[in-house]
């Protein structure tokens, strides 16, 4: 297991016990915790510290499967780093959400008993089916379906690309990408055994299966790649124009078909 895996389990189990520790002793949320007796009395404190451990649940809950899925293959190092990443920022979120809400910004200062403080929330719309829908959609539903959209993103992404072949041009599909390439312009073709070395990514996704969009290599080209993993053998294609291009299928016996198309299309 990578220590990036070992990094979002422990940040993971972290956030869910400090949700579940705010919750119980609310004087640990900053900046509830600092403040004097008169301006807690303004803070909806059942609110606040729901939405707190909430957040901090759900954003735990959504690294530990992100370090599953790195774990099981399914997502590379970079593409976990970036959710990590996302994760943590999005959390953000919710948090200033729940602030804003049920922290009294905007209250004039003083002291309420109960019955006044729920007027005060009346006023404001903040009626406790509202805050509780508001709540459920920012904390729970909101990263649950932009988790749900990544992982069908990915499953997506792990597809091999599509081709489409004429006398006139090669056109290939993956992951969000396209290109079309005309026979005309291919100046030479040939097979490489092996992946490009690859300097970074200018404008592409990267999972553990797949290379699709523009890539530039360590030699310093940069290249469009529609590759994966399972796919063997890749074609080179260069045009005339210096574009350069890497493809493949989802498995060798489809690429070797589509290497012999090209073949068939772009022969004098």
């Amino acid at each position: 297991m990578e220590f990036m895996d070992y990094m979002n389990l422990g940040l993971g189990l972290l956030l869910i016990v400090m949700g579940w520790l705010c919750y119980r002793n609310p004087n640990l949320i900053n900046p509830y915790g600092g403040m004097s007796p008169e301006r807690k009395a303004l803070v909806n404190i059942e609110g606040l510290k729901k939405a707190v451990a909430i957040t901090f649940a759900v954003t735990g809950f959504l690294l530990i499967v992100t370090a599953a899925l790195s774990m099981t293959k399914v997502i590379d190092e970079m593409m976990t780093t970036n959710v990590m990443i996302a994760l943590v920022l999005a959390m953000m979120i919710p948090l200033f959400i729940a602030m804003w809400k049920y922290n009294g910004f905007g209250r004039r200062r003083g002291d309420y008993d109960d019955v006044e403080f729920a007027e005060h929330q009346e006023k404001r719309g903040l009626s406790e089916t509202k805050k509780t829908k508001i709540t459920l959609w920012t904390v729970v539903i909101l990263p649950i379906l932009c988790m749900g959209l990544f992982l069908a993103l990915v499953l997506w992404g792990n597809k091999g690309p599509k081709y489409e072949f004429s006398n006139e041009y090669v056109k290939v599909k993956g992951g969000g990408y396209h290109v079309t390439i005309p026979v005309a312009d291919i100046t030479s073709d040939s097979i490489c055994e092996h992946w490009p070395k690859i300097a970074m990514r200018t404008n592409g996704m990267s999972t553990n299966k797949v290379n699709m969009g523009h890539f530039r290599l360590k030699n310093g080209e940069n290249c469009m790649m529609f590759i994966h993993e399972d796919g063997g053998p890749l074609l080179e294609l260069r045009t005339a124009d210096g574009g350069l291009y890497y493809l493949n299928c989802a498995k060798e016996e489809e690429t070797m078909e589509m290497i012999e198309e090209v073949k068939n299309v772009i022969k004098p």
